[in-house]
């Protein structure tokens, strides 16, 4: 069976827009012509796509499979047609990579600078989200690819490993230290972390939250509380002192995607680069 290619590009509009209403108007069409080409698509695939309820529609696990092979021949052509239109040497397209905030910032950024000013019709999208929200933008296809700290046990989702995160406790110089910890948000687990692998008790007076790893850093200078903080970012701050050296809270980082019939020509030049600038910034063993 050959799927059509009206009805995914229906499907694909429908995906994108998340909303029927705005898809039919962005591809010149009624409604009813457009939910018949969605229907005729789930009747050839002998599955839901879409989930539909009164305000809103949501893609099922099959539509989000269906989502990522619309988009995989969407880059593949635009990458083509950038390519044939620019530089056969150069690359082109958009990678989208979402990560948390200790690593986007410091490492993925200067990783991915010699590929990005070699190549300048490439396009890069970087999502600094909570790492609980993370595995979600890949699911939902929002993103190509993510750096995160657990490894998927899922067939269908590559893991590459990249290196670790040493966490310390840290605490500032010029102000008088007390029981307050920092973290990102109530559901950031990251003291509770540093203390359980220590084997140590955890009991502060009272937690603040500052929403990322530079809002932590930052509290922290000020006075705001103590925080458990990556290594590699206040090693050499010199306000900040660190709480017992030897006590870490050792966080793996690795990128994600999904297993793919088909990788554009950047994903080579994309994982390379990351893997050789986080070998030379976290450690690998």
């Amino acid at each position: 069976m050959k799927t059509n290619a009206a009805q995914l590009e229906a499907f694909y509009t429908v995906a994108k827009l998340s909303n029927f209403t705005r898809a039919a108007e962005a591809l010149h069409v009624t409604q009813s012509a457009l939910s018949q080409r969605i229907a005729k698509l789930e009747e050839d695939l002998e599955t839901t796509l879409f989930i539909r309820d009164r305000t809103s529609i949501r893609l099922t696990e099959a539509g989000e499979q269906v989502l990522r092979f619309c988009q995989l021949n969407d880059q593949a052509e635009s990458e083509l047609i950038a390519r044939l239109k620019g530089s056969k040497t150069e690359v082109a397209g958009v990678i989208r990579i979402g990560g948390f905030s200790s690593v986007n910032r410091s490492l993925v950024i200067p990783a991915l600078r010699k590929l990005m000013v070699k190549n300048p019709m490439l396009s890069v999208e970087l999502m600094t989200k909570e790492l609980h929200d993370l595995f979600d933008l890949l699911r939902r296809t929002e993103v190509d690819y993510i750096l995160t700290n657990t490894k998927s046990q899922t067939a269908d989702i590559e893991n590459v490993f990249l290196g670790y995160e040493d966490n310390v406790l840290v605490t500032s110089k010029k102000h008088t230290d007390n029981n307050i910890f920092l973290d990102h948000d109530e559901n950031d687990s990251t003291t509770k972390g540093y203390f359980t692998q220590n084997k140590m008790s955890f009991k502060p007076t009272t937690m603040r939250y500052l929403d990322d790893v530079y809002g932590l850093i930052d509290g922290v200078k000020n006075g705001y509380g103590k925080a458990v903080l990556p290594l590699h970012l206040i090693e050499n701050e010199k306000d900040l002192e660190i709480i017992e050296p030897k006590k870490k809270l050792v966080v793996p980082v690795y990128l994600q995607f999904y297993v793919q019939p088909y990788y554009r020509s950047i994903h080579t030049l994309i994982t390379e680069n990351l893997k050789e600038y986080f070998a030379e910034n976290l450690r690998q063993s």
